[in-house]
């Protein structure tokens, strides 16, 4: 009895999935930066799974999408990756080198009137221990809705709202579906009104400080509560 307890726990050991991600994260900027989605994977490897032949499903109607390797203190590269189509199905196939890397993917929104919405399906080919999907709330946004109704709620430096999804032992080549819907009647970018409100906040703290522009020009890294 003993040796068949011994042999199943071995059986179990040895068909236990393991990741060869320490993290990742799939982060959304609905009408950030531009009048469109950006979405940016950020991830980071096990060095002992380097090099890694990477596929992930990319949207139908992106548009761009670029691919950097290493890390802001590394001399970072960045590529062009080429839109692969394939049983109308989208994906970008890529072979990682470096331990961190980060993904950026340009599509458009489905606009009606000042109702704007969105989705992300994440598909990649590898398990992953634990990974998360994490949308921006949009400083223009009004009633907005998403379709994850038990995610975190936590702000980032600017105080700018963010909600994220946990997905635990997430399967390679299985597909989690995540969509959001708003309003945004000014038809505004968050990225102006985010330097609007941070100018306004340095003129009140010091009316004659120099360089306003400056310090509202910003290089936005992926959120963290």
């Amino acid at each position: 009895m003993n040796r068949l307890i011994t042999f199943i726990l071995f059986l179990g050991f040895n068909y236990a999935q393991v990741s060869p991600f320490n993290s990742y994260d799939a982060v959304l900027y609905p009408e950030y930066y531009f009048d469109g989605l950006m979405a940016e994977i950020d991830a980071e490897i096990n060095s002992e799974f380097l090099p890694l032949d990477f596929e992930m499903r990319v949207p139908v109607n992106a548009d761009s999408i670029f691919f950097v390797s290493g890390s802001a203190s590394s001399q970072a590269e960045v590529e062009n990756l080429p839109i692969l189509s394939s049983n109308n199905r989208s994906f970008v196939k890529v072979s990682i080198l470096e331990k961190k890397f980060r993904l950026f993917i340009f599509y458009n929104l489905e606009k009606q009137g000042v109702r704007r919405s969105g989705r992300f399906d994440l598909e990649l080919n590898h398990f992953v221990n634990d990974a998360h999907i994490i949308i921006q709330v949009p400083l223009v946004a009004e009633k907005f809705s998403f379709s994850e109704e038990g995610s975190e709620e936590f702000k980032d430096q600017h105080g700018i709202n963010f909600k994220r999804v946990h997905l635990h032992d997430f399967k390679e080549n299985r597909t989690k579906s995540v969509s959001f819907s708003y309003d945004n009647p000014t038809g505004e970018i968050s990225i102006n009104k985010l330097q609007t409100m941070l100018s306004t906040e340095n003129q009140l703290i010091s009316p004659a400080s120099p360089n306003i522009e400056a310090q509202t020009c910003l290089l936005y890294t992926s959120p963290s509560p």
